[in-house]
């Protein structure tokens, strides 16, 4: 089953997203989409689903495609419960297991599937709407930051179900590693082109720089023809009179030519004076009501820290920030603060931004006038550097991608020239190239930072320290983020070889039990199934198209095995732990 864009353009107001582009993807690709921010990866999505329609050209998409979508901020009926939300898809011919619904709902945290998504919070409903995504059948899967609001062990369970995945995957995430392990193409929007790559992350960024170099070169020699054709233009009346018409013509067409600089975004702040004390914090204790984050935590901040902050979702990461700033108040312990600190704080709050404000208003509240490495900038300048053009710098900043307003975001913390940097969740929505120079910024910084983050590449490329919250207590640690995983994980199987002491109760739950009889005889029966499948395949030889419809058949099949498998082994374990 293919998707095609033959010849589409899209504008959206004086935006051009789509110059004429052409394209097709399969149910068996697994599509990585990358692009600086606001060049129009979440409309092409858009375009797909069928939500905008192009100014021209069409988009074909083959009869019959199931496409489920997980979009960046979703929506649910409130007056649903979570189980009921996510089996309102199912239907005779794509039908939706209840206990495959429960089992990805407690697996994205929501141990209670009867409740109702009243007052969730934008992570829970991205959660929710990732299950729903996964677990509903269909031959295209696409994924708008999936990452977004996911703690550590829930990224690395995603990716690992994404590799097995056998259905076509169109995904635009910012995740780096998730674009070398899943991802076996990329494609990339560049000033309205699309550019297909048959490669992972890594040969993408090869692939991409040569393409640069060469486009490079072309239009060096195109620009040289166009400086000898205008010089030839303009000599006198005399010379005008013996000009062919086709030379006319070809200088017209080479006039037409657009050339696109790729503008390098760059910001230079100055180095703000900063004491001997910075930051410390001795046997320091906070909790909310029964629930106790941290204990007896005691660390003292050095010049040359950069520590990411780790952990589940919920277990206090901001807060600590909170305490840093003097907005919350440890329950005990000390903090002692230097005098020279000058704290940046880059929030996860996009909501703070008021959408109606223009974009150089929101910086002109700030400073007019900026002081730099470079000199004096006015807003507007500054805003150049970070890639808004004068057309975005009067636009209101509710006309901006995710990504554009985390860009802002970043500027207004920037220009107070801070000498202490508590970044909180800065990956969120950047695009790759964004990423690359936050990163390089980072550390060059001259002074100490700390980042919650779950983007595993970048606290990997930057951080030398590691503040893991771990049962209620923060541990210290100068593993790399990765080192720590792979600890993390090695302790986890030792724990599973070991022998399971029996449950408290000596009986297993009716539901676990129900559960494991339906599959002792569904697998089997699936088993038969695909066994008849791959019998069938001889039969067929000269039909190609039978082929194709017994092949994706077969891959679901193996797909829902591999899946019921590993729940059936689960639950015999639990099983086995009351004998």
């Amino acid at each position: 089953m293919n998707i095609t864009f033959d010849n589409v353009s899209f504008k959206y107001i004086e935006r051009k997203i789509l110059d004429n582009v052409s394209f097709s993807i399969n149910d068996t690709d697994k599509v990585g989409v990358v692009g600086v921010n606001g060049t129009g990866k979440t409309t092409l999505i858009k375009l797909i689903l069928g939500n905008e329609k192009p100014n021209s050209g069409e988009i074909i998409i083959s009869g019959g495609m199931r496409i489920n979508y997980l979009p960046q901020d979703p929506k649910f009926d409130e007056s649903l419960s979570l189980i009921n939300i996510i089996m309102k898809d199912s239907t005779k011919e794509n039908p939706i297991l209840e206990y495959e619904a429960e089992s990805i709902l407690k697996k994205m945290g929501f141990n209670d599937t009867t409740i109702k998504p009243i007052n969730f919070s934008g992570g829970q409903l991205k959660r929710l709407a990732l299950a729903k995504s996964l677990v509903t059948p269909c031959d295209l899967l696409i994924l708008d930051e999936p990452t977004n609001h996911l703690d550590n062990s829930l990224i690395v369970w995603l990716e690992k179900y994404l590799i097995k995945f056998k259905k076509g995957l169109f995904m635009v995430t910012h995740d780096r590693y998730f674009l070398q392990r899943v991802c076996n193409k990329m494609l990339e929007i560049d000033f309205g082109k699309i550019y297909i790559y048959e490669a992972n992350y890594d040969l993408f960024l090869e692939l991409k720089a040569k393409r640069l170099k060469d486009e490079e070169a072309s239009e060096k020699r195109l620009k040289r023809i166009l400086s000898q054709e205008r010089e030839w233009m303009t000599r006198g009346v005399e010379a005008r009179r013996t000009k062919s018409k086709s030379r006319i013509e070809r200088f017209k067409k080479l006039s037409e030519i657009k050339f696109y600089e790729h503008k390098e975004m760059e910001f230079n702040s100055l180095n703000t004076y900063l004491g001997k004390k910075l930051i410390s914090m001795i046997n320091g204790k906070k909790a909310y009501g029964d629930k106790l984050l941290f204990d007896n935590f005691t660390f003292d901040l050095e010049r040359n820290d950069i520590i990411g902050v780790v952990g589940d979702n919920g277990c206090g990461k901001s807060t600590l920030f909170k305490i840093l700033m003097g907005l919350e108040q440890l329950d005990s312990g000390q903090l002692i603060l230097g005098e020279t600190l000058k704290i940046g704080y880059f929030s996860q709050n996009l909501e703070l931004i008021d959408p109606e404000i223009r974009v150089i208003d929101y910086i002109k509240e700030e400073h007019s006038l900026i002081e730099t490495l470079d000199g004096t900038l006015t807003a507007s300048d500054l805003l150049e550097q970070f890639l808004f053009n004068k057309d975005l710098q009067y636009t209101k900043v509710k006309m901006l991608s995710g990504g554009e307003k985390r860009r802002l975001q970043l500027v207004k913390v920037l220009i107070n020239n801070p000498n202490i940097l508590l970044f909180d969740e800065p990956t969120n929505d950047l695009d790759l190239y964004t990423l690359e120079i936050l990163e390089n910024y980072l550390m060059d910084f001259k002074g100490p930072i700390l980042t919650v983050s779950h983007d595993r590449y970048f606290l990997d490329k930057i951080c030398n320290k590691l503040f893991v919250y771990n049962d209620f207590k923060i541990d210290i640690t100068l593993d790399s983020f990765s080192d720590y995983l792979t600890k993390k994980e090695n302790e986890i199987k030792i724990k599973e070889t070991k022998v399971v002491t029996p449950r408290n109760s000596n009986k297993m739950l009716p539901r676990d039990r129900n559960e494991l009889n339906k599959l002792e005889t569904l697998i089997p029966e699936l088993e038969n199934k695909l066994k008849e499948l791959k019998d069938d395949i001889p039969n067929h030889q000269t039909d190609f198209h039978k082929l194709l419809e017994i092949q994706a058949e077969i891959d679901e099949l193996e797909n829902d095995i591999d899946v019921k498998t590993n729940r059936y082994l689960e639950l015999l374990e639990i099983k086995e732990s009351f004998n």
